[in-house]
């Protein structure tokens, strides 16, 4: 028996050793004899340098600016960011393939389409109607002219073809670029869209929001041809359950009430209106995608539920679906990457989603973030 033991346990380290030979450390968890796990970052076999890079530009909601924006404030903001070369671009706002999803689920997303959406669908429905095909297939018809263009890029009928096959596929951001392409005399006569969408686009390419301000004017600068889609708001199926719950249960909390009278965000305020008023957003932007703000952003706005201490624990619950939030968001980064390895996309997004997308795709092996500082720095 002794010796049958013996033979088991031989048998065994031989195995173990074999498994450590035939699977390295730095791709697989290093099981110990006692049982515990370690794991080891995995690192790719590339340089830096030739990794696929991406900024993340926090930015202030810049509609907040009402009447006092002019678009000249971006001036030296895009010369920067044109001078990263970002092939990509991506934008807070829905992907079009989930937010027909969330029309097939709308007992759960009517209100996030209502908040988020409502226009796109709308629009995109009309759209449709008039084309008589479905998304899908209008998206399909895009992508073959996206093709036809590169040859014919002076075909005015072509791209305004594209326009329509864009917004009936809830693309509407691509839609908004391909539109500025044309001239604006052939947009004033293109009768193939309704009036009410043909009026909304040529609104919408003035807008101060900055999907259109920065997006669409560094995407122009640079010929890009679509606008890629990062936001997700699939975490609003659960926080829209306990929302009312804990704002009951927050109004009141000693910490939730020191953080709304904190003067980081007066402060902040100031400093972008000071901005405003010297002609150059382009410090603020500096500013606002410093350690310091993120560091401090952080402290006060999401640390901020680990402080309240609620008995129902629905603050860690808002904690966790913000978490939710940006891991889906950092999903669409990588997925809008994945087919142009090596290349260079710019992410413009509310400041608070920066340090959580940076933390997780700092994570991934073949993503190398760059800084709105590191760019401005070298051009100065």
């Amino acid at each position: 028996m002794k010796k049958v033991f013996t033979r088991i346990f031989f048998i065994l380290i031989g195995l173990f050793l074999f498994l450590s030979i035939c699977f390295s450390a730095e791709i697989l968890p290093v099981l110990s004899l006692f049982g515990s796990v370690k794991t080891q970052p995995f690192r790719a076999s590339i340089k830096d340098s030739a990794k696929t890079h991406v900024m993340i530009l926090g930015t202030p909601h810049l509609q907040s600016l009402g009447d006092h924006f002019k678009p000249s404030l971006l001036d030296n903001l895009l010369d920067v960011l044109e001078r990263f070369k970002p092939d990509l671009i991506g934008v807070e706002s829905i992907p079009p393939f989930l937010l027909e999803d969330m029309e097939l689920r709308k007992d759960k997303f009517a209100d996030v389409i209502n908040q988020f959406a409502k226009l796109r669908i709308e629009y995109g429905h009309k759209m449709q109607q008039n084309l008589k095909i479905s998304r899908q297939k209008a998206e399909d018809i895009a992508h073959s002219l996206f093709l036809a263009l590169r040859d014919e890029p002076k075909s005015y009928d072509k791209r305004a073809e594209l326009v329509q096959c864009l917004l009936a596929s809830y693309d509407d951001v691509s839609a908004l670029l391909q539109w500025s392409y044309l001239p604006e005399a052939f947009r004033s006569r293109y009768k193939d869209i309704p009036d009410n969408i043909h009026d909304y686009i040529n609104d919408q390419l003035e807008s101060s929001n900055e999907i259109i301000s920065i997006g669409i004017s560094i995407a122009k600068r640079l010929g890009l041809d679509r606008i890629e889609y990062v936001d997700d708001h699939h975490d609003k199926e659960i926080f829209l359950k306990i929302a009312s719950k804990l704002m009951a249960e927050i109004q009141n909390n000693s910490e939730y009430l020191s953080v709304q009278n904190d003067s980081f965000y007066k402060k902040s305020q100031q400093r972008l209106q000071d901005a405003v008023k010297k002609g150059d957003l382009l410090p603020y932007y500096i500013y606002m995608n410093s350690l310091e703000y993120e560091a401090r952003d952080m402290e006060l706005q999401w640390n901020l539920w680990f402080r309240t201490k609620l008995q129902s624990g629905l603050d860690r619950s808002r904690m966790a679906l913000w978490e939710v939030r940006n891991l889906n968001i950092s999903s669409h980064i990588r997925r809008a990457t994945a087919l142009h390895p090596g290349e260079r996309l710019l992410v413009i997004i509310g400041a608070s989603h920066k340090p959580f997308l940076e933390t997780y795709l700092n994570q991934m092996v073949d993503i190398k973030l760059v800084q709105l500082r590191d760019v401005s720095s070298n051009i100065n």
